[in-house]
């Protein structure tokens, strides 16, 4: 954290000392023999690039906040390296036929001292799926029972959807259609509990600063200085406080990784994101660690555009596919990102389960070449061109929306250059705060946009669902039966092999129609201070996941 933050603690420190003293006070009485000294609180500092927009559990929908809700927020299960352990539930039991599982809730405590119970889980489902929420993440509800059907307004009667409080400590959900990930996606940030009394008493201010959540995870937020930086302590209410060995966690703010950089090596952060130019540096050294993010990055297009003219082009699917091949992916990632990230030639991310593999394993494709192919992506703007009746001399610039950090400005700027060099395509970078970029997506106000998305759970679904007639992501205002009936097909599907058969149809479709092109599966570069051990850097999930972690220095 920024070094004014950490004096401006310890000065607070120092006052509240002073304030609550009654007279000189006796210097602290030295250990006895053979007694230890007392530990000093052990702290870990890091930076992340911007201001968590929401940390609600049920409207919350970037990765800070779900990183963030991992410390914070406990849901039914915790996933910790890709293992399903107890949460908040004790112990479960899953029905033969798949449909029902009934969770056993363990003694839990609320920061405020107040049980966690079963009805916080049933009020937070529900309020998940009222569409007075307005969740961007509601069908992650849709796998239970009436719950589609209650969000789109089909019933309004939430005592239908199968979810209920059997007793103070014991909850019971039944499914749509069997579904193998389902108890790891009650990980997920959008199925956590709240408690109804205490957000009702909020109102609109719920989870807008620190004093205004109830926590019941490993860590409360202490301070949130928004836009500089957030403070975390270890949860003395929590079930599990015994196993959680940081007791203080100072998270900066920091848009530049170059500054992040020089935090961390002025001794001010504990561990950060390699900038692309230190990379083969801290490899070399044995310093440089690597992990897959889960992370997708594409282009994703508003078919409407934020005009007529600029919509022709950005609703045709040929021209969004020269914009597919006049990227080089290969050579983007080893000169702009250098830290190991690989090429996207298809959708659905190769790390992901299928039937018996990985489904990248199973059904192997390479829709876009790894490098830039000018003869296809001209061919593709030729028959855009013809479609529309247009010439390449009256193309209108088309706005290409990206965060304002020093990575994003570099990475517009290459494919600028791509774009113009390989399709003859013109593109004006507009660079907005993380936060701005969200809301002008959910606006629609946007015509190109460089997006990404990272997996909620271990399914080819978690990308392809995006994309739905009014799927709570999709803001792109592609509306397509055929895709959306693909994948409700998918959904109810009881046949694992003909599921994943028709997943693979649905990924062909959208990369053939769809309003987004593939560019690169991230991977990131590392680095840490000795001494801190059990950080775990994952690709679904919290990243990073801190809660199990130890630090000495």
């Amino acid at each position: 954290m920024k070094r004014s933050l950490t004096l401006v603690l310890v000065m607070m420190l120092v006052l509240s000392l002073a304030l609550t003293a009654c007279g000189p006070k006796a210097p602290a009485e030295p250990a006895e023999p053979g007694e230890p000294a007392a530990s000093e609180p052990k702290l870990l500092r890091f930076a992340i690039g911007a201001e968590p927009p929401a940390l609600d559990q049920q409207i919350a929908t970037d990765t800070y906040a779900i990183m963030l809700g991992n410390h914070l927020y406990e849901g039914l299960v915790r996933v910790k390296a890709g293992e399903v352990i107890p949460g908040m539930a004790e112990k479960w039991e899953i029905s033969e036929d798949g449909l029902t599982y009934t969770f056993h809730l363990r003694d839990a405590k609320w920061s405020d001292g107040k049980a966690v119970t079963a009805s916080d889980f049933e009020y937070a489902i529900k309020r998940l799926l009222n569409p007075a929420t307005a969740s961007e993440y509601a069908f992650q509800g849709y796998y239970i029972q009436n719950g589609e059907e209650y969000n789109t307004g089909k019933i309004t009667d939430p005592s239908q959807i199968g979810i209920k409080a059997v007793d103070e400590k014991t909850l019971e959900i039944k499914l749509k259609v069997p579904t193998g990930y389902f108890l790891a996606l009650t990980n997920f940030i959008s199925l956590f509990p709240v408690r109804q009394d205490f957000v009702e008493a909020q109102g609109t201010a719920y989870a807008s600063e620190a004093d205004k959540i109830l926590y019941n995870g490993p860590y409360v937020l202490k301070e949130w200085k928004h836009e500089e930086g957030l403070v975390l302590e270890k949860n003395p209410e929590y079930w599990n406080k015994d196993a959680i060995k940081i007791d203080k966690v100072e998270i900066a703010i920091v848009t530049d990784s170059n500054t992040a950089m020089s935090m961390y090596e002025a001794g001010d952060l504990d561990f950060v994101a390699l900038p692309k130019d230190r990379v083969e540096e801290f490899d070399k050294a044995g310093k440089a660690n690597f992990y897959y993010d889960g992370a997708e990055f594409y282009f994703q297009f508003n078919v409407k555009g934020r005009n007529k003219e600029v919509g022709k082009l950005t609703g045709n699917a040929n021209f969004r596919k020269a914009f597919g091949y006049a990227i080089d992916r290969q050579g983007y990632v080893d000169a702009v990102l250098k830290n190991g990230s690989d090429a996207a030639t298809r959708y659905a991310l190769p790390l992901l389960a299928g039937v018996n593999d990985l489904f990248a394993k199973e059904y192997p494709l390479d829709f876009y070449p790894k490098n830039a192919d000018p003869a296809k992506a001209k061919e593709y703007l030729d028959k855009a061109l013809a479609d529309l009746g247009m010439t390449i001399d009256k193309l209108p610039a088309i706005e290409f929306l990206t965060d304002d950090s020093d990575t994003a400005r570099i990475s517009a700027e290459a494919i600028q250059d791509m774009l113009a060099k390989n399709a003859g395509i013109k593109l004006d970078i507009k660079q907005v705060p993380f936060k701005q970029r969200l809301e002008l997506m959910n606006k629609k106000d946007y015509d190109l946009v460089f997006a990404g998305w990272g997996p909620d759970y271990d399914d080819p679904m978690t990308y392809l669902d995006l994309w739905v007639i009014g799927g709570g992501h999709n803001n792109t205002n592609w509306e397509d039966k055929t895709y959306t009936d693909l994948i409700n097909f998918c959904k109810s599907a009881s046949d694992v092999k003909e599921r994943a058969d028709k997943m693979f149809e649905a990924e062909k479709y959208l990369l053939e129609n769809g309003p987004i092109v593939p560019v690169y599966f991230r991977r990131r570069a590392w680095t840490h201070v000795d001494g801190l051990t059990g950080i775990i850097r994952n690709f679904i999930g919290s990243d990073p996941d801190f809660v199990f972690a130890d630090i000495t220095k």
